[in-house]
């Protein structure tokens, strides 16, 4: 459509007003002077009467293209200002469509994101958040309209968003639930502003136990480091070391070694997802080895009996054998004078799983959740008399976890302990049934 210009908008209404004036004109020649302005008169009185006319299609036009009903187009000079108009909010109808995506495009993107997102105005009103934002501060979606202060009433939350004010500065924040979250602030408005929360509980977790790796490590080669230094500062030409002194100081190295060996085992259980190479493992006597140790440790305290095993496992046979000999040598170390141990094995439809049961002290329900963290002793002093590294259940643990399988924990202070290593059906190698003889046929 061309450009509408003063000369093309003003060309017909000139042509209708000459029109009307030639015939006013010869009316008038006619029929006389007063015929001639009466012609007029009613000419433009019906021009006027024309151009309302006009004024009223074309607004009912507009209306009816809004709804998409069938009017008829508006005429004249009138359909001109009428596509200007439509050719308008036609645009702007696709700005709005554009819009209207970009907005549901963007909040969908929000609604997915690894982070908790809340919109807040000045008075901290809540306008929207995201499912991740429900799981981090514990609200939901009938909280919109709600004061956040007001539903996350925990001081550090408080502080942090205090602290934020206008700044994008993470701030870490410690819940009473236990998670850890770092929580920004993001003006984007003078009235509004993005409330971003990050869940870093689990990368917390991780650094707590490195710091209580690290603290644990040097406190465990302290002890033995300490008494060789000690005694090899007192010794010389004139004082030799005590008999008993070297038995002590070989006691210590002999602990540091082990410490050392299954530092060595546990990284290299944790830098592989898989054992390199799998075998058949015959279970019975792999657990016949473990109770054979077992008892050499135990030197007659204890009853420890082998029961059946059912089926063997595809693994690797060295790993597991570790792994069973930790869970029964740590029976023994736990269980009086006169308790009894027993290891079988146990073939459901799930998979197969190594038990190993003791009648022994037993274990406090706070401290399983823990068992398998590295140094982790529910009896320091007695782990460390009877020659324990506190690696062992985590050792066991990587070794299951490597097979696809997991450690289950069941245990009542007194009553003694159950430890499961379960490994799942696919691992699982069955016996294979023992053929009878044919009998010999006599022709």
């Amino acid at each position: 459509m061309l450009p509408i210009t003063f000369r093309r908008f003003m060309r017909p209404v000139l042509f209708k007003l000459a029109l009307i004036a030639l015939v006013a004109a010869l009316a008038g020649q006619a029929w006389g002077a007063r015929a001639g302005w009466m012609t007029a008169s009613g000419l433009l009185l019906l021009y006027v009467l024309g151009f309302v006319v006009a004024i009223y299609r074309t607004i009912r036009w507009l209306e009816a293209s809004q709804r998409r009903d069938a009017v008829d187009a508006p005429v004249g000079e009138w359909n001109s200002i009428a596509a200007v108009l439509y050719k308008a909010r036609k645009t702007e109808a696709a700005y709005r469509a554009e819009l209207d995506r970009s907005v549901t495009q963007l909040r969908e993107v929000l609604e997915r994101m690894p982070d908790g997102v809340v919109i807040v105005d000045a008075s901290m009103l809540i306008q929207w958040l995201n499912p991740m934002a429900e799981q981090h501060l514990g609200l939901a979606r009938k909280d919109v309209g709600l004061r956040l202060t007001n539903l996350v009433r925990e001081p550090a939350f408080i502080d942090a968003l205090t602290a934020s004010g206008d700044s994008v500065a993470s701030v870490p924040v410690r819940l009473k639930t236990g998670r850890v979250v770092v929580l920004q602030t993001i003006p984007f408005s003078p009235t509004q502003s993005l409330i971003v929360t990050r869940d870093v509980s689990e990368a917390d977790r991780l650094d707590t136990m490195r710091r209580d790796f690290i603290a644990n490590v040097s406190h465990e080669l302290r002890t033995p480091l300490t008494v060789l230094s000690g005694f090899l500062e007192l010794a010389s030409p004139s004082a030799p070391i005590s008999v008993q002194h070297l038995e002590l100081m070989r006691t210590e190295a002999l602990r540091m070694q082990r410490l050392i060996d299954d530092l060595l085992v546990l990284s290299r259980l944790e830098s592989t997802a898989a054992p390199s190479q799998e075998d058949h493992v015959a279970l019975s006597p792999l657990a016949q080895r473990a109770v054979d140790l077992a008892r050499a440790l135990s030197a007659g305290r204890h009853e420890i009996r082998v029961e059946s095993m059912p089926a063997d496992l595809r693994g690797a046979e060295r790993e597991i054998e570790s792994a069973l000999t930790n869970l029964v040598t740590n029976a023994v170390r736990y269980t009086p004078a006169g308790g009894k141990i027993t290891v079988r094995g146990e073939l459901d439809d799930d998979g197969i799983a190594l038990v190993v049961k003791d009648d022994g002290v037993g274990i406090a329900a706070e401290h399983i959740p823990r068992l398998t963290e590295r140094f982790y002793r529910v009896d320091k002093s007695r782990s460390r008399d009877t020659g324990g590294t506190g690696l062992g259940l985590a050792i066991v643990k990587h070794v299951v976890l490597r097979h696809q399988g997991r450690l289950d924990v069941s245990s009542q202070l007194g009553e003694g302990s159950e430890f499961r290593l379960w490994f799942p059906r696919q691992r699982v190698v069955l016996h294979e049934p023992v053929r009878e003889p044919e009998p010999l046929v006599v022709s």
